[in-house]
């Protein structure tokens, strides 16, 4: 099965997945390779957006966020669990925190990337303060280290940067932007108190 093709087509041609294709992705996915191969990324997110979030289909995307994990395939099981099925026990959130303060980890770019956006989708669907506060810290570091010339900080930081606004701007009706420039990132960073919940006193 080409999982890039089929997710392409789910993403833009409102493609149903029939009970057949489900049941080999799942058996894909529940095979011991599948963990090391880039193309279970797509595979992970036609799986997300084609199931509910039961219990089973959430322990098999689970297994994907573990350490031995392929970065890329790791990052589409955080976007299935945290953006597609928008996961927000408080194990769920512990989880995400934890995966967020996994950023110096140059093999886990990828995922940090999709947990640092999720993060801030979950921040303001839930309003939650401690992920606000992470992100706070996170910014913090992050521009600390961007300070240091950490280049692994670099795309890390605008990312979070723009992650700040736009999950902001959906959350305020407010026109959402792209940008991919430290210069632009760093406006966003300037104003950061904005884009974050109001600390409880």
């Amino acid at each position: 099965m080409d999982f890039s093709d089929i997710y392409q087509r789910m993403k833009f041609e409102a493609y149903e997945i029939s009970e057949d294709e489900r049941a080999q992705l799942t058996s894909y996915l529940r095979s011991p390779g599948s963990i090391s191969t880039a193309k279970s990324h797509a595979g992970l997110l036609v799986f997300c957006y084609s199931s509910e979030p039961a219990s089973e289909n959430i322990e098999l995307v689970r297994k994907f966020l573990a350490k031995h994990v392929e970065d890329y395939t790791r990052s589409a099981a955080v976007t299935g669990l945290y953006r597609i099925w928008k996961l927000g026990t408080t194990s769920d959130i512990d989880n995400l925190l934890g995966l967020v303060a996994l950023w110096p980890e140059d093999s886990r770019y990828s995922t940090s990337i999709s947990a640092i956006g999720c993060a801030f989708l979950l921040m303001h669907r839930l309003q939650d303060r401690r992920l606000s506060l992470a992100l706070r810290q996170l910014l913090e570091t992050l521009h600390e280290e961007l300070r240091q010339d950490n280049e692994l900080a670099v795309g890390l930081f605008i990312h979070a940067c723009w992650s700040a606004y736009d999950n902001w701007a959906q959350s305020n009706l407010q026109r959402r932007i792209h940008f991919d420039t430290i210069e632009e990132a760093l406006s966003i960073y300037w104003d950061r108190q904005r884009y974050f919940l109001e600390p409880i006193n």
